[in-house]
This record gives structure tokens, C-alpha cells and sequence, in this order.
């Protein structure tokens, strides 16, 4: 069982850092995004948990909220700890 949670574990890092991958190449390849002036960028599905904005200067400003970035890791991990369980509950191997 210990191996199946450590194996649910790193497949929903991954599914984690797939996805917040991915909703930062959609900010940055839509074609909503390069219609504004101002540039901002946000990550995170489907809690937000980094904000970068430009204010005035050249540095941008950005700010990270702990808790929704734990919050998304955990109901990742939820899912992806219950889709195994529910394979492994049919009789399916992966």
C-alpha cells in the first residue's frame, strides 16, 4: 500500500506541474492577453496561487499565496490518489 501512495504521489506532481504549466502558456499565447496593455500573469487551477503584475517600474511585482498553492497540490493529489484507487478496485493494472 505504501508503494501505491508513494507512486499516487509523484504521478500527481506531475499531473500538478502539468497543469500549472499549462495555464501559464495559455496567459501567454492568448490572443485576450495580447490585446492589453498591461502585462499580468496569474498560475494556478483552480485556485490562483502567483500573481505578477506591472505597476510603473521595469521590475514586475509578484506575490505568492501559500495556501491556495497547498490547496491545489492536495486536491491533485486527492484525485489522482482516488482515480488509482478506483483502478485498482475494477481489477485494472496500470
Amino acid at each position: 500500500m505504501t508503494k501505491e501512495i508513494l507512486k499516487g504521489t509523484l504521478l500527481s506532481m506531475l499531473i500538478f506541474f502539468s497543469t500549472s504549466f499549462l495555464t501559464v502558456l495559455f496567459q501567454i499565447n492568448s490572443p485576450l492577453n495580447r490585446m492589453k496593455e498591461n502585462y499580468e500573469l496569474k498560475i494556478g487551477f483552480p485556485f490562483e496561487y502567483y500573481h505578477e503584475f506591472w505597476v510603473d517600474s521595469p521590475i514586475p511585482n509578484s506575490g505568492w499565496n501559500l495556501n491556495n498553492l497547498i490547496l491545489n497540490y492536495g486536491i491533485t493529489w486527492i484525485i489522482t490518489i482516488g482515480v488509482m484507487l478506483i483502478i485498482k478496485k475494477n481489477g485494472r493494472t496500470t
